[in-house]
């Protein structure tokens, strides 16, 4: 080992300089007070060089970012980059996490910021950050930048304070909320696209990006095949519109299409039809089911303005756009639909979500039963006659108001 020696403040310290001869300087400098000190601190160096480790400066906000853009989010959709660049800069470009170097974070570092953003912000704030540092980390281990998975140990915290309800965020509309829904939207500019959203389940995403090749009127079927979004583009910063493939290969799909639904949307078809002819545009089969004048993509923001207008007129407030397609799963599982059927109409990509969503309409729906198997014993069945003839005829009445 070549070492000299330097004096630092009146202090002596040996001195052992690295050269790198790949880019012809030196890398690395270090000090120690005795020559003991300094022969173990180049065998640590070189060892963690010879391995790959970063630099002990390396800070993990760098070396996330590194990770993030270049690797992580090259083959992810523009929704997806614009999810993770959102919580880097927000949660950890700047943060006091990420300014620790990579080198030397600990569990009890990330165990520190996991509380900290909990207190502060809540659990889904931390989950977010955890699908972000979590495989950053993994991936910083693998690749032999730190010598351990430090965030293999820490644990999301959880809320005891209080009992969450998961399907609170599921809204769905009344039957009779449904029908005065229905009634208020008569001369609503988005009045065909509230009536779909209702009749069919369709995500958001996937309204905006129909087309009308992808409805069948003789078939009365449609096919979900592509999701719009608007997202900011992580580069430029700007909002920018995207159609991709759907959320997932579950939600590529055909849903029939009822008869109330085939009426509104020929007359929409219509309407839409005359409207751009007269600025000069054809009406096609690439022509957007929903769009603006002048057949551009809806902004989301707007849609829900407008339908906030309509659940204020029959005196709702606390819905959203997606409490539409809650509503459809939910007439569905009234109506005594399998979860198998609820869940490909749905287009969730495991049964396991769809049940878990609906557990609350399914238990109410167990207390029905009780009444069926009474309609068992209210008349005396002919030969031929089965239980499930004398349990639609006892639910008839039911089946008539929807």
């Amino acid at each position: 080992m070549n070492y000299d020696k330097t004096t630092i403040r009146g202090q002596i310290y040996f001195r052992y300089r690295h050269w790198d001869s790949v880019l012809g300087k030196h890398t690395k400098t270090i000090y120690a007070l005795t020559l003991k000190e300094l022969k173990k601190k180049q065998s640590d160096f070189l060892e963690m060089d010879n391995a790959g480790v970063c630099e002990e400066s390396t800070t993990f906000a760098n070396f996330c970012s590194g990770w993030l853009y270049a690797v992580h989010l090259v083959d992810k959709k523009p929704s997806t980059k614009a999810r993770y660049d959102s919580a880097f800069n927000t949660h950890i470009k700047d943060s006091y996490f990420g300014k620790i170097p990579l080198q030397k974070i600990t569990s009890s570092d990330l165990q520190k910021l996991y509380n900290d953003k909990f207190a502060e912000k809540g659990v889904n704030i931390v989950k977010s950050i955890h699908k972000l540092i979590s495989p950053c980390i993994r991936y910083a281990y693998q690749n032999g930048n730190i010598m351990r998975n430090f965030a293999e140990t820490v644990k999301i915290p959880k809320d005891l304070s209080k009992a969450v309800d998961p399907h609170q965020k599921v809204k769905p509309l009344t039957l009779k909320e449904q029908r005065a829904f229905v009634r208020a939207l008569e001369g609503n500019k988005f009045a065909a696209l509230y009536n779909t959203a209702l009749d069919t389940g369709m995500r958001q995403g996937e309204l905006f990006a129909l087309t009308w090749g992808d409805l069948d009127f003789s078939g009365l079927c449609i096919r979900i095949n592509k999701n719009h979004s608007c997202v900011k583009d992580i580069v430029t910063r700007k909002q920018v519109s995207y159609t991709t493939d759907t959320k997932t290969a579950k939600s590529n799909r055909m849903i029939p299409m009822a008869q109330r639904t085939r009426n509104i949307l020929l007359a929409h078809n219509r309407i839409q039809k005359e409207q751009l002819l007269k600025i000069g545009i054809i009406q096609e089969d690439t022509t957007l089911v929903f769009g603006t004048i002048v057949n551009t993509a809806l902004d989301s923001a707007n849609v829900l303005k407008e339908l906030k207008k309509v659940y204020v007129k029959i005196n709702i407030h606390d819905k959203t756009f997606h409490d539409l397609r809650h509503t459809y799963a939910t007439r569905l599982f009234e109506l005594g639909e399998p979860g198998k059927t609820v869940q490909e109409l749905l287009g969730h990509s495991n049964i396991n979500v769809t049940l878990g969503t609906y557990t609350h309409v399914l238990e109410k729906q167990k207390i029905k039963t009780a009444s069926l198997i009474d309609a068992l014993y209210d008349t005396e069945p002919e030969d031929n006659v089965t239980a499930g003839n004398l349990c639609e005829n006892g639910n008839r009445s039911f089946l008539k108001i929807l």
